[in-house]
């Protein structure tokens, strides 16, 4: 064989031609590989919005890696894979953002004003008028307003049919046996002809006139506000 090699190509030697034959190999950069890797787990942004940093940081070292295998003359290899990650990324971050955009900005019932449970009730907590506990300025203006938040369902054994119960603002007062402090839950009631609450452990969301009770007789598990719902349901995103 060696001998029909050298009359072929007399100028060639065989040992070397064996040699580079057994060593034609192009590595793939490793940011290709991470490329392909954030390209899977940016399709969970289809499903959180937590997931679009992956697809974010997918298109950035995509294109570096794309780069950076055009560019090497044939030294790297693995230019499907780095421009394969970076597509999947690419849709994944643009049709994960226009989707969750489109879930907040249709989650809010017609007229209702979107507040955060936290920052506008929550962490204002209560002033003092006349020696005497009162509500704080800003939640008593939104006394009869149509509102939206979101929050968690206090335990209390009921499964289904259910139409009153306490929103807690953040799971660890609720689902781990805490004690919400006052401005920390809202009496949620749920009347006749407004289709009954199912529990669920995780956020929900509730809509409805917001009503402020008598703070004398407010207590532990006692919510001084209420909300008198027309809309229950999951929440379909967490902010």
């Amino acid at each position: 064989m060696s001998q029909l090699v050298e009359q072929m190509h007399p100028d060639v030697n065989p040992q070397v031609s064996a040699v580079s034959n057994e060593f034609d190999y192009r590595p793939v950069p490793p940011l290709a590989a991470v490329t392909a890797v954030l390209g899977i787990f940016s399709l969970g942004s289809l499903i959180t919005e937590f997931a679009i940093p992956f697809a974010l940081l997918g298109v950035a070292l995509g294109v570096v890696a794309s780069r950076q295998i055009s560019h090497s003359r044939g030294e790297f290899s693995g230019l499907w894979l780095a421009r394969g990650g970076l597509v999947m990324c690419v849709v994944c971050l643009f049709a994960g953002s226009a989707l969750h955009a489109y879930l907040y900005a249709t989650e809010v019932p017609e007229g209702y004003t979107r507040l955060s449970f936290v920052t506008d009730i929550a962490k204002k907590g209560f002033a003092v008028h006349d020696g005497r506990q009162a509500y704080h300025p800003d939640v008593k203006a939104l006394e009869g307003q149509k509102i939206f938040l979101k929050g968690y369902m206090y335990p209390d054994g009921r499964m289904d049919g259910i139409r009153q119960f306490i929103l807690c603002k953040d799971s660890g007062e609720c689902c781990f046996g805490g004690k919400p402090e006052l401005t920390d839950m809202i009496f949620i009631d749920i009347p006749e002809g407004v289709p009954s609450a199912t529990y669920f452990d995780g956020m929900v969301a509730i809509a409805g006139k917001f009503v402020l009770g008598d703070l004398r007789r407010a207590g532990e598990l006692r919510p001084a506000y209420k909300i008198e719902a027309t809309h229950f349901g999951v929440a379909r995103k967490l902010y």
